[in-house]
């Protein structure tokens, strides 16, 4: 086996097509480009449906527990495929890979993009981490809030890639910012925009808070995402009196008209080990506003604003300031839109993963 021509699997148990998915895609796009063979394997059909509309090879397996059936169907692929690596970015997915990779040796690759507080310390995990060839980390913030909590990781070889945005499709874009007023009613009103899952990790409860102390002038607040907690978020907007606006999961042209209209862009995930959707505000040249928390730091810098985490009050006054200065906002937006290009390129992002890939595969065909 050479570092060239190598058949890579990327497998994924979520259950939605946004973030780590499609992260995956851009993944797998940058292997195709290298002269790589890749097949995209998820336990939702949404998510299967996602990678084949972009032309990406796909199928479903079954993810819902780590068995000797989820395992012998992943095998059958892997054979199939002829893989000589995986690409895995959820526990449950790793541990499936471990244990078909008893019966089909190849490379295993752990994207770490866990959110939660601390890592899986359970004995499987930890045993199923002796098969993992590289970590990868999406932010230097989470790798070394991992490392220092789990030795299990610690032992096998990491590096830290950031992820990255296509700065050609989110861009500043007059056109497809007028087409999302138009089909929701914004005519040439301002907004604030937040984009991600009504799950509770996005902390919508806190953006809600947030606009109930921003009062009755506040431009509206559209909530660009799907999740369990839609009803309840729509009922307490509706008892606050909050000019909410949620528009659901968008698709990929509706969502970077979306991005491109928007006045500022709000983020309150406190644990993100990357944030993704404040990557893409910034590549539109949109003014950000998040909380100062998880890897969102690290992705701002200084081309955006942040607030304390647990304080909405403080968080309404820099986003009031922020809309009563157009130039502030102006100035943040192109400041934001260059430190992607420097800092934070599809190309780059595509690279790192295709050198990662290239050098765990040749290590593992090294005899030892």
């Amino acid at each position: 086996m050479t570092p060239t021509g190598l058949s890579v699997v990327l497998l994924t148990s979520a259950r939605t097509w946004r973030g780590s998915s499609v992260s995956l895609a851009e993944i797998a796009r940058g292997l195709r480009e290298s002269g790589h063979r890749v097949h995209l394997l998820a336990g939702d059909e949404a998510v299967v449906d996602g990678f084949t509309r972009l032309g990406l090879p796909a199928s479903r397996v079954p993810t819902g527990n780590t068995g000797l059936r989820e395992a012998g169907a992943l095998v059958r692929v892997l054979r199939t495929q002829g893989a000589h690596a995986i690409l895995v970015d959820r526990p449950r997915d790793l541990r499936l890979a471990a244990l078909a990779s008893v019966v089909h040796p190849l490379a295993i690759v752990n994207c770490y993009n866990l959110s939660r507080s601390r890592p899986p310390l359970d004995l499987l995990s930890r045993l199923a981490y002796r098969r993992v060839g590289l970590t990868i980390f999406v932010s230097e913030t989470s790798a070394a809030r991992v490392l220092a909590l789990a030795r299990y990781i610690r032992r096998r070889p990491y590096r830290v890639i950031h992820n990255g945005v296509d700065a050609g499709e989110f861009r500043p874009d007059a056109a497809a910012a007028a087409a999302f007023r138009a089909a929701y009613g914004l005519a040439d009103r301002p907004f604030v925009l937040a984009v991600g899952s009504l799950t509770p990790d996005k902390r919508y409860d806190f953006l809600l808070e947030v606009w109930a102390r921003l009062g009755a002038p506040a431009p509206p607040l559209v909530a660009c995402g799907a999740g369990p907690l839609g009803a309840r978020l729509r009922d307490r907007a509706r008892d606050l009196g909050a000019d909410v606006r949620f528009v659901g999961q968008l698709d990929p042209e509706t969502l970077r008209g979306a991005y491109a209209a928007a006045t500022c862009f709000v983020h309150a995930g406190a644990v993100e080990t990357f944030g993704l959707s404040v990557l893409e505000a910034m590549a539109s040249g949109v003014a950000v506003l998040a909380v100062r928390g998880g890897a969102v730091p690290e992705v701002v810098g200084e081309a955006g604003e942040l607030a304390p985490a647990e304080d909405a009050g403080a968080f309404a006054t820099q986003l009031r300031g922020l809309l009563a200065d157009g130039r502030r906002r102006a100035a943040l937006g192109a400041a934001a839109r260059r430190r992607v290009l420097d800092q934070f390129s599809l190309e780059r992002m595509r690279a790192g993963y295709v050198s990662a890939l290239a050098d765990v595969c040749a290590q593992c065909a090294s005899p030892s």
